[in-house]
């Protein structure tokens, strides 16, 4: 029987220092870095919470930062001059397939305030070779982006996240040959990018990210 994880959830996670740079206007930087470290732990823990995850693994280019915001979590180490978000998922990839290469691969990304297991639970549902979809987007509130990412480990498909990922991501799947599905929740189209995104947030939650 195999002992292989069935799903493990990738974290990319920023620095405290760089981390919510476009909030800079309305954050100082001390703020900022509570932030980033709050809504890391929040993401993480609400994945330690959903059943269907086995595992979590943060990636960063900080992993002593990463491992004083959210220690107990496996950290995997970018190497400098990486190159970027995508580079990383790659990263985090390769050594997820080395150890448990049909696992499913759920990204998920640091700044989702209002993420909770039930939102990671459905878009869970969707992803799988008897289920409906191979890769699963879960948009941001836009519809325009990816929040969240659900695919097989072992799929040949190249991470698209950017502008206009949300439709990237679905052309990579269909160019790939891959069945793709997109979960719309609120748990998982909130984040937290700019201003707008802030003054979006409900006042208990904003208090809460900075007290």
């Amino acid at each position: 029987m195999s002992l292989e994880p069935g799903v493990v959830a990738v974290v990319p996670l920023r620095d405290g220092v760089s981390g919510k740079s476009r909030l800079a206007a309305g954050l100082t930087p001390a703020a900022r870095r509570r932030l980033v470290a709050q809504l890391a732990q929040h993401v993480v823990a609400t994945l330690r919470a959903t059943p269907e995850v086995d595992e979590v693994l943060v990636v960063t280019a900080d992993p002593a930062f990463a491992r004083e915001v959210v220690p107990g979590v496996a950290v995997l180490a970018e190497p400098p001059g990486l190159g970027g978000l995508n580079a990383a998922l790659d990263l985090a990839r390769d050594a997820v397939r080395r150890r448990a290469p049909r696992a499913t691969l759920l990204v998920a990304h640091a700044d989702l305030p209002a993420l909770a297991p039930a939102d990671v639970t459905a878009l869970l549902a969707e992803a799988g070779p008897a289920r409906a979809a191979d890769v699963v987007v879960a948009t941001d509130r836009h519809g325009t982006g990816t929040n969240l990412l659900a695919l097989p480990a072992s799929a040949a498909y190249a991470f698209r996240f950017g502008p206009g990922s949300r439709a990237a991501h679905e052309a990579e799947a269909a160019a790939e040959g891959l069945r793709a599905a997109v979960v719309e929740r609120p748990g998982t189209a909130a984040d937290l990018d700019t201003l707008d995104d802030w003054a979006d947030l409900p006042p208990a939650t904003r208090e809460a990210l900075t007290a």
